[in-house]
């Protein structure tokens, strides 16, 4: 990994003082999602040129400069703890990627908690996929952050039993697989954690479950059978608490590529187009979707 510079480290100044702090005072989350509306755009930034189209369903495509119309496609999952965030969020980081890869990308709009527990976003994200097979565009990569990632996973292993086309490659970052057991106390013993704070996931899970049991399969993608699945890449802060749920993946899947940067806060890749660190990510996981989708 690189030195950061000093704009990786006012991101990461940015994420311990300020978002941190967002995440754990702000309870209303309408208020929260404002907020990350805000916070994100200013964040990150499109490649010069590109803008997103959005579509009927309210998701953003991108197709970025020099990649033909019909090329293949990136579906891709935001996060945001299941009750904020939008495509709108997460354009910088999906613009960049989509540019990495030289592909073209969708980024769907799905339901978020409290207002729509599960399984509505699980059952959008899944509506999303079967749309582009439908479509005759199945998509060639599935990628997701944080709750974005939990969702393409599950999206996986759905178009898996159901018999659709595969995605020939998974892009991960920090991806949520487990939300059982005690949750708020693995976050606070995760002591590199920059960016979330422990009553975060305790919130969230509250919000998007609202009583279900968590371990449940369709929940939690480590209870169920991660196997059959398309190699993946996933990046994550080495010292986040969700490392543990992408090593425990690793365990799990058949082909996973581990990707892990010290001392960087979690999905720092939406400072795509902003900073160093998260340009230099986005390329990576680019460059391997690329090569398993058209190699």
């Amino acid at each position: 990994m690189s030195p950061l510079s000093a704009t990786d480290r006012f991101w990461l100044w940015m994420a311990r003082r300020v978002d941190r702090t967002a995440l754990a005072v702000i309870g209303a989350q309408p208020v929260l999602r404002a907020v990350f509306e805000v916070s994100a755009r200013l964040g990150g930034a499109l490649p010069r040129g590109m803008i997103p189209i959005r579509d009927q369903h309210d998701g953003l495509w991108f197709r970025p400069d020099g990649v033909a119309r019909d090329a293949p496609l990136i579906l891709y999952l935001h996060g945001g703890g299941f009750t904020i965030g939008s495509p709108g969020t997460h354009r910088a980081l999906v613009g960049h990627l989509a540019q990495a890869a030289g592909l073209r990308a969708v980024a769907p709009r799905y339901r978020l908690a409290p207002e729509h527990p599960f399984p509505a976003a699980r059952d959008d994200a899944i509506a999303a996929y079967r749309r582009l097979v439908e479509a005759g565009t199945p998509p060639v990569a599935l990628c997701g952050d944080s709750a974005g990632g939990c969702l393409a996973l599950q999206v996986s292993a759905h178009a898996r039993d159901a018999g659709w086309p595969m995605p020939k490659a998974l892009g991960l970052i920090a991806p949520i697989a487990d939300l059982s057991g005690d949750i708020e106390t693995r976050f606070a013993k995760a002591q590199d954690e920059i960016l979330i704070p422990p009553v975060w996931p305790r919130r969230i899970r509250r919000a998007y479950l609202a009583g279900l049991d968590p371990a449940l399969p369709s929940v939690s993608p480590l209870s169920g059978d991660l196997t059959g699945l398309p190699p993946a890449l996933i990046q994550v802060g080495s010292g986040e608490a969700l490392a543990d749920d992408a090593h425990r993946l690793q365990a799990a899947m058949d082909d996973v590529t581990l990707d892990l940067w010290p001392g960087m806060a979690h999905v720092w890749q939406i400072h795509a187009g902003r900073a160093p660190a998260a340009d230099r990510a986005v390329t990576q996981m680019g460059a391997f979707l690329r090569e398993k989708a058209l190699g």
